[in-house]
């Protein structure tokens, strides 16, 4: 699978005449309406997406993504944010599409549960991703190729585009949007097992919160792409998969009474922890404090994360 980066000229700019795609042999050209099977440089129109429906003017492509050789996913819509979208699969190689939505989904109850303003389609790890909507953006995913979804999260300030995968590890990014910036962060941990998950922001992350991942002010929308893809392949998993102390990093107690001391932690350099509940909400947030009283916690499990460096690390543990 290739990442559809390049189409964001077309989602922004409207000027995106020829984006290829490869999986195995097929190599796939994506214009702004037409998809083509391109072979030796001979395109074969597949599909033109241009008029199938009156209530979207601007039917441009917005996503293409190959989930295997047959089935594939394109995204089609304006290209102006928070306007409505379809999402198309075939599962033929192109020779047939079908419209997945907008449908209606489980989400919590007084929440609208109609992915229609869809802003990226991803395949990740088995896994496909679906970003829908602008303020109070949302994460829904399959993982029987789009026969059924789960509401994962939602969150106030954001405008989620992408996921990335360190092992076990999942970070997200956003888009700039109206008082929020372009971020990055880790999902918490406690989050992966979990569904229907509202949020005001994913790690506490709002406009230079410590432990998240900023680009500058004003940053054209592709160079936060390519920022964000080079920072986690360069820096953030980079440092992950190195023998960086923290590996070296305990928590005891465990169980809790009252006091969890991080053990091994270098204290002359600074590092945050946010400790969670199972339902992945934010019980305690200290900055530069190995010792963090947890006295007056309910008794159940917790997840406290633990930042350093552009580095993090997760423990479990019961407090009693």
């Amino acid at each position: 699978m290739m990442c559809s980066f390049p189409m964001l000229a077309q989602r922004w700019y409207a000027i995106n005449d020829s984006t290829h795609y490869s999986y195995e042999d097929i190599t796939i050209t994506v214009g702004r309406h037409k998809v083509y099977r391109n072979i030796d440089n001979n395109l074969t129109l597949l599909h033109d997406f241009d008029s199938n429906n009156s209530q979207i003017p601007e039917d441009y492509i917005r996503d293409f993504d190959f989930i295997d050789a047959s089935n594939w996913y394109v995204l089609v819509g304006s290209r102006y944010i928070g306007n409505e979208t379809e999402l198309y699969k075939t599962t033929d190689a192109g020779q047939n599409w079908n419209l997945i939505t907008p449908q209606s989904f489980t989400v919590p109850i007084n929440y609208d549960g109609t992915a229609n303003n869809i802003n990226q389609v991803q395949f990740l790890n088995g896994r496909i991703y679906l970003f829908d909507r602008y303020y109070q953006s949302r994460v829904f995913y399959s993982d029987d190729f789009g026969q059924t979804w789960t509401h994962w999260f939602e969150c106030f300030w954001s405008h989620y585009y992408q996921i990335y995968a360190c092992g076990d590890d999942l970070y997200i990014h956003g888009l700039e949007g109206d008082g929020f910036k372009a971020y990055m962060v880790q999902i918490p941990p406690p989050y992966l097992n979990q569904q229907n998950i509202m949020t005001t922001n994913v790690g506490n992350c709002h406009n230079n919160t410590p432990g998240c991942y900023y680009v500058l002010p004003n940053t054209p929308v592709p160079d936060v792409f390519y920022y964000f893809q080079n920072l986690f392949t360069n820096t953030i998993c980079a440092l992950k998969t190195t023998n960086y102390n923290l590996d070296e990093i305990t928590v005891s107690p465990n169980p809790v009474h009252q006091f969890v001391t991080i053990n091994h932690i270098d204290t002359q350099q600074d590092f945050s922890v946010m400790i969670y509940n199972y339902l992945g909400q934010i019980c305690i947030e200290k900055n530069s404090i190995s010792t963090i009283d947890c006295a007056w916690l309910p008794q159940g499990l917790y997840f406290m994360e633990l930042n350093q460096n552009g580095l993090s690390k997760t423990f479990k543990f019961i407090k009693q």
